[in-house]
C-alpha cells in the first residue's frame, strides 16, 4: 500500500513540476504568467513574513472548516453520505482504521469534484505561503489522508480508497493551476478580463482560506504581514502598490 502511494506521490510531483513551469512561461494568447517567484518585485503579490505562522493559521481554520464540514455531513441524509449514523463513535473509529481501505460507492459529485477541489484547497494553504510544490503535494496528502480519511470520517466510514489516491493526487494538480491563476489575478490588480468583481470571486473560490487570511485580513489578528505591503509603505513616495480591495 505504502509503495504504491509512494509511486503516486513521485508521479504527481513530476507531472506538477512540469505544469507549474508550462503555466509560467507558456503564451496563453495574450495571458502573461509573470516569471518572478513570491518576491517583494511584483508589489502586488502577497507575500507573508512567516511561511510558518501563514500555514499556522491556515491549518487551524482548516481544521475548523472540516469540523463544521463534518457535522454538517452527519446531518444530511445516509443515502447522500452513505454513512451509517448508528455506528458513530470511537469504537467505530478503532473498528475502520484497523481494515484496509476499500472502494467506496460515494456518487460522482462527492468523488468526481468534491474531493479533487478540496484536495486543491488543502494544497494550496502551503502553496500561497510560499512552500514548493512537492511540499504542498505533501501537505495535501497528509492533510487528506490522516486527517480527513483516517481521522474525521473514520469514525463513521471505512477509508476509501478513492479518497486517500485520488483527492490529493488531483488536488495536487487542480491546486498549482488555482496557484497560478491567482498569481496571474494578484499580478493585474485584482482584476480578470478586466473586472475586479470576477478576479476576487474566483480568488475566493480557488483559495476560500487564503481569501479570508489576506483580502479580509484575518491574518493580521493572528500578526501574519504581508512583505510587499510593508515595503511599499517604507517607500519614499508613500504610495501603496499592496494587493487590496
Amino acid at each position: 500500500m505504502f509503495r504504491f502511494l509512494f509511486v503516486i506521490c513521485i508521479a504527481t510531483s513530476l507531472f506538477g513540476t512540469q505544469l507549474e513551469d508550462t503555466l509560467k512561461h507558456r503564451d496563453f494568447n495574450g495571458w502573461h504568467f509573470p516569471d518572478q517567484r513570491d518576491h517583494s518585485g511584483n508589489p502586488y503579490y502577497y507575500v507573508p513574513d512567516s511561511k510558518g505562522k501563514y500555514l499556522g493559521t491556515s491549518a487551524g481554520i482548516l481544521g475548523v472548516g472540516l469540523l463544521v464540514g463534518i457535522t454538517g455531513l452527519y446531518l444530511m441524509p445516509e443515502s447522500v453520505t452513505n454513512w451509517d449514523r448508528e455506528r458513530f463513535g470511537f469504537r467505530s473509529w478503532l473498528q475502520d482504521v484497523k481494515i484496509a481501505p476499500a472502494v467506496d460507492d460515494d456518487n460522482f459529485w462527492l468523488n468526481g469534484v468534491a474531493h479533487p477541489y478540496f484536495g486543491a484547497v488543502y494544497y494550496m494553504q502551503p502553496r500561497m505561503a510560499g512552500y514548493s510544490w512537492a511540499e504542498s503535494a505533501l501537505f495535501s496528502f497528509v492533510t487528506s489522508a490522516f486527517f480527513w480519511e483516517y481521522g474525521i470520517e473514520a469514525f463513521v466510514e471505512i477509508p476509501s480508497w478513492q479518497d486517500l489516491i485520488y483527492t490529493p493526487a488531483m488536488g495536487s494538480i487542480f491546486g498549482e493551476a488555482f496557484y497560478q491563476l491567482t498569481r496571474y489575478i494578484q499580478s493585474n490588480q485584482g482584476r480578470l478580463f478586466g473586472s475586479r468583481v470576477l478576479g476576487y470571486t474566483l480568488v475566493a473560490l480557488m483559495d476560500p482560506i487564503g481569501f479570508v487570511i489576506r483580502d479580509l485580513r484575518l491574518g493580521k489578528l493572528f500578526g501574519v504581514k504581508n512583505k510587499n505591503e510593508l515595503h511599499a509603505y517604507a517607500s519614499p513616495l508613500g504610495v501603496s502598490f499592496s494587493y487590496r480591495f
